[in-house]
């Protein structure tokens, strides 16, 4: 993770490796979380056959924002399933007056309750 690589896709994957280290590896101190993400894979299959026999987004912008979104709204319901709408429209409210804000930050690790 920590060697340079030559080619420039490569250093972007280390570059988020290398930010965000504190986010990877809780399977590790925590044997109830699982080190792969099967689980979640599965738990979107249903949108992806939606999107699939609905022609999705017409382009490659609407298809990121969609995949972005869709992992946003799955992740909150399964961390917060009594209040998920509610800490997803804080966080819009709080990047709406704070657009340099890290929304990760905003949804997870405030109490925006």
């Amino acid at each position: 993770m920590n060697q340079p690589a030559d080619h420039a896709a490569i250093q972007n994957i280390q570059t988020i490796f290398q930010q965000y280290a504190h986010r990877l590896y809780h399977w590790v101190d925590n044997r109830d979380i699982p080190p792969e993400n099967n689980f979640s894979e599965r738990g979107f299959r249903r949108l992806v056959i939606a999107r699939k026999i609905s022609f999705g987004s017409q382009s490659d912008n609407g298809a990121n924002t969609r995949e972005i979104l869709m992992t946003v709204v799955h992740s909150l319901k399964k961390c917060f399933p009594d209040d998920y709408r509610k800490k997803f429209k804080s966080c819009l409210n709080q990047l709406a007056q704070n657009p340099q804000l890290d929304p990760y930050h905003a949804l997870f690790e405030n109490d925006t309750s």
